[in-house]
């Protein structure tokens, strides 16, 4: 440190004048204070602009604008300070400061969940229309709210809260577009979705299953990725400082991608004793008897989940790792792909026509990759009910979707329609409650601790977790719902008649009205293709 400036620990960037007209600062030739200036401060010897403006110490190093009329000087200064990285870290330690706020919409979120399962079991036709009308008013009071914030703002806060308030305008149409379109399906998800709250409501620990999934996947994952930069770290580096770059010989390239591949498979394996153990306690649910002729109520075992965890790894592993193996090698196939592109457009090989190859490949990768998870999921709901091998559960559930696959598909499309407008409900409260907190002076002052300059990040953070938390909810009902379908079409199909019928009188109406609308939908659709032979002409 020169001599001279030892007791002026901070930088201070001097206040300029664009062409424009607009307050700048100097980025090129910032000053060494002793203390932040402020108005009425006197001139800091080398700046040349008498204009002083009012700024905030920063990291005991920097004196940046605080006020709002330097508000793009300050997004300036800051945006000097950043390399990519940086800006990443500023990001998470703004979201951070709110970290209360986020807490309370991953709260709100699982007590909205919890209240959806209590009224489905009681009024769940009114519940739809009623999470629907919450979903489509939350949406759009959060993009009205959002864009007043923006419009008192500058610069990229401004864009950002604009964007999305945007997109909480367009999921609010288009969750009014769902309303209006299916609305005659509104029946039959109810009748749905209500047989899958009665079998979560008497085995309450398929709720806590996906949040042990949750850990145990993050745990799993955060171990393979150590390993995975550990193995990369035997390459050689060269170059210096940020020009620094690894090079990894054939031999190393190919343990790269073998313990990716691996990796991939854990985890994809890991999903599928999930959805096992799902399965296998509703199969549970639906071959258990009832208690009398008089009541509706099941002897079940509540912790069949967990059993479920133990006949799947004791008994189905070599079935379950099948159906994992598929994902993973579609999962790292994917990843190969993106990395050839991006290696090939570092290097400039990369033209129009191989790009679009490219691309178009990842999208097939993708969508088989759908198509194989859903074969899966319906696979292990097989297997879990039969005890059949993988291939063997492969084609009865080919033989299902065969013979029952439009009523099933009826079934699948009405519950959809509960899990949208459920979504939607709980993300849009979650996100206009954490904007409505955000924009408290505890947040917006930034005299204070917690004050956060872009509270768009935030808010967009906490509709992610609420949207997270509400998908947890939804996938078991998706589960437990296509787990009871597949049960009722492996029960029609047996050679000796219907075995557990008598004790699902509920569903089976259920599933006669899908079969009865799927017969309707073929008739008007066979009448539509093939007219009658004679018509009247006036």
């Amino acid at each position: 440190v020169a001599p001279m400036v030892i007791d002026k620990p901070l930088l201070y960037y001097c206040p300029v004048r664009t062409s424009q007209g607009e307050q700048s600062v100097n980025l090129d030739d910032p000053i060494c204070v002793s203390q932040c200036p402020g108005p009425g401060s006197n001139l800091p010897t080398g700046c040349t602009n008498p204009e002083i403006y009012p700024t905030t110490q920063v990291g005991s190093r920097y004196c940046l604008p605080s006020s709002s009329a330097e508000a793009q000087a300050r997004e300036k200064v800051e945006e000097s300070m950043r390399t990519n990285l940086n800006k990443v870290w500023v990001l998470l330690e703004r979201v951070g400061k709110a970290w209360p706020v986020l807490l309370l919409s991953v709260v709100i979120a699982c007590i909205m969940g919890y209240i959806f399962l209590f009224m489905l079991k009681t009024v769940a036709r009114c519940m739809i229309w009623v999470c629907a009308a919450i979903g489509l008013l939350g949406f759009l009071a959060l993009g009205a709210y959002l864009w007043s914030v923006a419009s008192k703002n500058t610069g990229s806060m401004q864009f950002t809260l604009q964007a999305l308030a945007v997109i909480s305008w367009v999921l609010s149409v288009l969750v009014g577009f769902l309303v209006c379109c299916c609305g005659s399906a509104v029946e039959l998800s109810t009748a749905c979705m209500g047989q899958a709250a009665i079998v979560i409501w008497r085995m309450p620990v398929l709720l806590l299953s996906p949040l042990i999934k949750a850990v145990l996947k993050t745990m799993a994952f955060i171990v393979l990725a150590a390993g995975l930069i550990q193995l990369t770290s035997i390459g050689d580096v060269s170059g210096m400082g940020r020009d620094r770059h690894l090079s990894l010989s054939s031999a190393q390239i190919w343990m790269v991608v073998g313990y990716s591949f691996l990796s991939l498979w854990l985890l994809a394996f890991m999903s599928a004793v999930y959805q096992f153990s799902i399965a296998y306690a509703a199969a549970g649910w639906y071959c258990a008897p009832c208690k009398d002729a008089k009541s509706t109520r099941k002897i079940v075992n509540q912790c069949a989940v967990f059993e479920g965890v133990r006949i799947g790894l004791w008994y189905h592993t070599g079935s379950l790792a099948v159906g994992s193996a598929l994902i993973a090698f579609l999962q790292l196939l994917q990843i190969v792909l993106e990395w050839a592109e991006k290696k090939s457009k570092m290097e400039g090989d990369l033209n129009p026509c191989t790009s679009c190859i490219v691309k178009s490949l990842l999208c097939c990768c993708k969508c088989v990759e759908g198509i194989v998870q859903f074969v899966n999921k319906n696979v292990y709901i097989d297997i879990a009910l039969t005890s059949k091998g993988f291939c063997t559960a492969l084609g009865s559930v080919a033989e299902i979707i065969i013979h029952h696959g439009a009523a099933m598909a009826i079934l699948n499309g009405a519950t959809f329609i509960f899990q949208i407008v459920g979504l939607a409900s709980i993300t849009s409260c979650c996100g206009l409650v954490s904007a409505l907190l955000l924009s408290t002076p505890k947040y917006s002052d930034i005299t204070r601790d917690a004050y956060i300059a872009n509270p768009g990040a935030a808010v967009a953070v906490s509709c992610i977790l609420a949207f997270i938390v509400g998908w947890a909810f939804m996938a078991i009902f998706d589960m437990t719902s296509d787990t009871l379908l597949i049960c009722h079409a492996e029960d029609l199909q047996r050679s000796d008649g219907p075995k557990h019928t008598e004790d699902n009188k509920e569903f089976a109406e259920m599933y006669a009205k899908a079969e009865e609308r799927a017969k309707e939908l073929q008739s008007q659709s066979s009448d539509d293709e093939h007219p009658g032979r004679y018509s009247r002409h006036g």
